[in-house]
């Protein structure tokens, strides 16, 4: 079994070394308490909003003081959307360093030492080891929520920097250089929430604009 970014926890198999299933009730217990962690807390959700307001400011900051460079302007929306890849795929491989002090490292080792302890044991796992590994996978869990909403943040944050300062906003692009309908700083965000997002789901926007409407 796999828990988190790449732990892998061994499985304890207690039924099987019992020769007895595991009640439902213990089991809808223990689905209960993992699923109730799959939301991110609301300090990792504030954290994240905070980081984009944080770029935010600071792309505002860099267009006002007139520091942002020309604005890119693609030929073709499909050079738009090409653009926005290259950006995130390059914004995902400067979040990398910072991804260990991001939440859940902790969550992660505290789960392998007590499977780790768990199975070192020559008894039979009690109904007390099942319910320990269920609350620390619950906890990984919901760490690896935190790291994401948390690490969306900072790469959002981080791509609206840099767009106010290279000069490159999704929106004017492709609506064109003479469109005015919301502010450059405001495009930047915009920018940087899409970049932020990552590459896969651009690439699936792509996907979609080559492939056309669906048929009927």
């Amino acid at each position: 079994m796999t828990v988190g970014d790449g732990v892998a926890v061994p499985p304890v198999n207690a039924d099987a070394a019992a020769g007895t299933a595991t009640p439902r009730s213990e089991q809808e217990s223990g689905l209960s308490v993992v699923g109730a962690s799959q939301q991110a807390s609301p300090g990792a959700v504030v954290a994240g909003f905070g980081l984009i307001a944080v770029g935010a400011v600071a792309g505002w900051m860099i267009w006002r003081s007139g520091a942002s460079a020309a604005k890119i302007q693609p030929e073709d929306t499909t050079g738009v959307f090409l653009t926005l890849l290259v950006f995130a795929a390059a914004v995902e491989r400067i979040v990398e360093p910072f991804s260990r002090w991001l939440p859940g490292r902790a969550a992660e080792a505290t789960l392998s030492r007590t499977v780790t302890d768990v199975q070192s044991r020559v008894d039979v796992p009690t109904e007390a080891d099942r319910a320990a590994i269920a609350v620390a996978t619950a906890k990984v869990v919901r760490a690896k929520a935190n790291r994401t909403i948390v690490a969306w943040g900072l790469a959002s944050g981080m791509a609206t920097v840099a767009s106010s300062a290279g000069g490159f906003y999704v929106l004017h692009a492709v609506a064109g250089a003479d469109w005015n309908g919301v502010a450059v700083w405001v495009d930047a965000v915009v920018t940087g929430v899409m970049v932020g997002s990552g590459t896969k789901p651009l690439h699936d926007l792509i996907t979609r604009a080559q492939n056309g409407p669906p048929s009927p």
